[in-house]
């Protein structure tokens, strides 16, 4: 009997399918949320000042990064960069569109970068971290003028008169006495009828100086090529009179070029500090060197630690004191180590003469901030504005007598601005990063001295690399790149205004002169409750670089500079 067998044929196993991913023509949910999030960290950037005086004014204490106008705009870079940048690589490498359409505008925008950037380069930045682009193949300005020629000197005053026989002398950085104010002259407040008038303006080089000022002769420093130049000109003419340089360039992307110093004019003298730490003594009318010191060599420190140490270049300004009649000049000395307090030294005094130390006290690394004299119970002492401190020190010593924590770092979070004297044993200090507005009591307890904050905002007077002017309780200066009027004590500015970026203030009189980072001086009233502006001018103008020198005056002649070119006006008056 037969059966039917089976098939023997193997069956064969149902092949695998697996599931079609559909093309995409829209980004998937975690491409759009990081984008999102990119855009509102861009926009909290974009609107962070407005936000923090606005809506959030009353978390603003909890909200620091809304402080910074810097921050703020390094918020809107990178969420911006990061808006474009996520939904391009899904539509370059992840959607369904032909390959004209994804790489396109990759393509287009990889090349159109590169193009722009062969051709130009970022040559600075502003106070508040915008870049400032310039040509990569042209030199700059300061090494397009050449060396300084002394054109007709002659014209100029013989530089014979001495600080004290000059009521009108500005002779050292910050005015007469160091606190951005003078006395007079009366200013006419109608800028409309009487605007300033312009004597002279005149290419200059490279250089954060401000100009000193005595009997007809105006000082500075500045940065042409590869010198870097102590200089003198007519006050009347803006002709050079003598540049005597040295072989030195300091240059940052975020510093610029040149020296910070702002002279000091004593005795028949001028002493600068160059931004490598060359600091020199030379004589007021010839511009001879009279005697130098390489401060970097004296304390021990190489170019590159001192790069990382101090990363924007020596900015202090000379001190004059008289110990016994002996005229010293004192400077921030440094060192290699502030890790190593036995290897550091915060302030040397030199005799004036003839470049002798008299003295070396405190252990503490350099800011860009200046020494000053100011009186503890009717003594002198001087105060030094140190990298991450504040110490008083005996002027015939320099034995430190006192501390104060005051945070920063010379190579990031910066201390530049001045403390100023209040009277009574009470200053005043401020800076930017978050830090704000301070003052604090220094008070003699038998052999020491105790030292107490009495005040402090962080919200207000951020002055990031400018200083203050005081007015009874009143503080004008610039937080962040706006124009401020704060009463001591007060929680909230009295007035503020925008658009000087990071500018410099003067007082003169009752009346407050304020050049903006842009080269426009104003003249402000500081006797009204809101911000009246008397008027305005474009003072100064630049291919590249901002306007942060400080101002000058010397009687009605105002003396302003950038690092391209300086200009003097004349400035209306009332008896």
């Amino acid at each position: 009997m037969s059966s039917q067998q089976p098939n023997s044929e193997p069956s064969q196993p149902a092949e695998e399918t697996r599931p079609q991913r559909e093309p995409r023509y829209l980004p998937p949910p975690r491409n759009l949320l990081a984008t999102i999030v990119a855009i509102v960290v861009a926009l909290i950037g974009f609107f962070g000042r407005t936000l923090g005086d606005g809506v959030l004014a009353d978390v603003y204490d909890v909200v620091p990064i809304l402080r910074d106008q810097a921050v703020c705009n390094l918020m809107v870079l990178i969420g911006g960069f990061f808006a474009i940048f996520i939904p391009l690589m899904w539509l370059t490498f992840g959607s369904a569109y032909s390959r004209i359409v994804r790489y396109t505008p990759i393509t287009v925008i990889v090349l159109g970068v590169v193009m722009f950037f062969v051709v130009f380069e970022i040559q600075g930045v502003s106070g508040n971290m915008i870049p400032r682009f310039g040509y990569r193949f042209g030199l700059a300005p300061d090494q397009r003028l050449g060396g300084l020629t002394a054109e007709d000197q002659e014209v100029a005053a013989d530089a014979t008169v001495k600080v004290a026989d000059d009521p009108k002398a500005f002779p050292q950085f910050l005015g007469p006495n160091r606190n951005s104010e003078v006395d007079g002259p009366k200013l006419n407040p109608d800028w409309q009828a009487n605007p300033p008038e312009e004597l002279w303006r005149v290419p200059i080089g490279a250089g954060w100086s401000g100009f000193a000022a005595l009997d007809g002769r105006i000082y500075t420093m500045e940065q042409r090529g590869d010198e870097e130049l102590v200089s003198c000109y007519d006050m009347e003419t803006g002709k050079p009179i003598w540049g005597t340089p040295i072989q030195a360039r300091h240059e940052t992307v975020m510093g610029y070029v040149g020296p910070r110093c702002t002279p000091l004019l004593l005795d028949g003298k001028v002493y600068a500090l160059g931004a490598t730490g060359v600091f020199r003594c030379l004589d007021q009318k010839s511009g001879e060197i009279v005697w130098q010191h390489d401060l970097l060599e004296m304390y021990g420190v190489s170019p590159d630690v001192e790069g990382g140490n101090i990363a924007w270049g020596r900015s202090q300004s000379p001190l004059a004191y008289e110990i016994d009649g002996r005229n010293v000049v004192i400077i921030p000395a440094g060192g290699p180590d502030a890790s190593k307090p036995e290897a550091m030294t915060s302030i040397v005094a030199f005799d004036a003469a003839t470049g002798e130390t008299v003295w070396e006290g405190g252990h503490h690394q350099v800011s860009y901030a200046s020494p000053l004299v100011a009186q503890i119970d009717g003594e002198d002492q001087i105060i030094s504005i140190n990298e991450a401190t504040i110490t008083g020190h005996e002027p015939t010593t320099g034995k430190e007598l006192w501390s104060l924590d005051w945070p920063g770092s010379s190579n990031g979070a910066a201390t530049c601005s001045q403390v100023h004297s209040l009277g009574d044993n009470k200053f005043f200090v401020s800076k930017g990063y978050t830090e704000g507005a301070q003052t604090f009591e220094v008070k003699k307890d038998g052999d020491k001295f105790d030292v107490e904050v009495t005040w402090q905002n962080q919200r207000v007077l951020k002055t990031k690399f400018t200083n203050v002017a005081i007015q009874g309780n009143d503080v004008f200066g610039i937080d962040d790149g706006i124009l401020e009027k704060v009463t001591i004590g007060e929680k909230r500015p009295a007035w503020r205004k925008r658009g000087f970026g990071h500018g410099q203030v003067l007082l003169v009189g009752d009346q407050l002169l304020v050049m903006g980072e842009e080269g426009n001086l104003a003249l402000v009233d500081t006797a009204a409750d809101k911000y009246t502006e008397l008027g305005r001018i474009k003072a100064l103008s630049s291919e590249v670089a901002p306007t942060w020198n400080p101002l000058c005056i010397y009687g009605d002649l105002l003396l302003v500079r950038n690092a391209e070119e300086a200009a003097c006006y004349r400035l209306a008056t009332q008896p």
